[in-house]
């Protein structure tokens, strides 16, 4: 569906677009600060940056999860805020894991390389391995998870909508 500038000013303005913005926001936050906390750790650890992404992870899983739960889910009703809350950690522990299983890799390939190549191919590990699962996460959760309903039955369009936007984009 395609919105015009007005739709999506209209959009934006809307208790879900500013829970979207929100969402942006604290993504555009702790994203590049965690990278840099990795790129500085990996340093202060002689080039071991799969140690500093799983301590980056662990100094900053917390203050994310209560950034989204007190600026991005503030509105969400018990039930909802339950399930924003399993998906976030499992999306979390996921998105960990396969990013640093990626940034191993990166390490073992780029030992002989400059500092600059070595720290370059660490953030789009990073990156990588946190949008493969950011990805898999929406298309399993929006397309096949929450598809069908308790009854097996395909759910109203209002119902999927419903659905859609209890999670943030």
């Amino acid at each position: 569906m395609k919105l015009s500038p007005s739709g999506l000013l209209a959009h934006a303005r809307s208790d879900e677009g500013r829970k979207q913005l929100r969402y942006l926001g604290v993504s555009v936050f702790f994203v590049p600060v965690g990278q840099i906390l990795i790129q500085i750790i990996g340093r202060l650890l002689d080039g071991n940056f799969t140690a500093a992404s799983i301590i980056s992870a662990g100094i900053l899983t917390f203050p994310n999860f209560f950034a989204n739960k007190y600026l991005v889910w503030r509105n969400t009703s018990k039930d909802n805020l339950r399930t924003q809350v399993v998906v976030f950690w499992v999306a979390a522990m996921l998105g960990v894991t396969l990013a640093t299983l990626l940034t191993f890799g990166v390490e073992r390939l780029t030992q002989d390389r400059s500092e600059l190549v070595e720290s370059v191919a660490v953030i789009i590990a990073q990156l990588t391995g946190f949008g493969i699962v950011w990805v898999i996460r929406y298309l399993v959760l929006d397309k096949w998870l929450f598809k069908v309903t308790h009854h097996g039955e395909e759910p109203a369009e209002a119902e999927v909508d419903e659905l859609h936007h209890d999670f943030p984009v």
